[in-house]
């Protein structure tokens, strides 16, 4: 099964032929931070927002956003479309992960 990812999100949009390449390398792997993403949010007792699943890590939240953006294009999250509130009272979509993403963290 060949899987599309919309690697655009992924290097910067006029980035050099280099940067491109380890794009499309790394586009469908799920290792490093996407990985540590998909076991705060398989370890977690419910849904999760970014903030949540950066806390529970013991991440950055910049370094969580892209990968949860990453995650959802492979369909290893999913929006649960609920919302909540974070610490500085900005609106946070609430993620849930799929079937796909357990396979990963399995």
């Amino acid at each position: 099964m060949i899987h599309k990812i919309d690697i655009k999100k992924m290097h910067h949009r006029n980035g050099p032929d280099t940067e491109r390449a380890a794009a499309h390398k790394v586009a469908l792997s799920v290792t490093g931070r996407r990985l540590q993403v998909l076991q705060a949010l398989a370890g977690a007792d419910r849904p999760a927002t970014g903030s949540e699943v950066a806390k529970q890590s013991g991440l950055s939240i910049l370094s969580i956003r892209p990968r949860l953006t990453e995650l959802q294009e492979m369909n290893c999250i999913e929006d649960t479309t609920d919302r909540k509130l974070n610490d500085f009272g900005n609106t946070e979509i609430v993620w849930r992960i799929t079937e796909k993403g357990l396979s990963y963290v399995d």
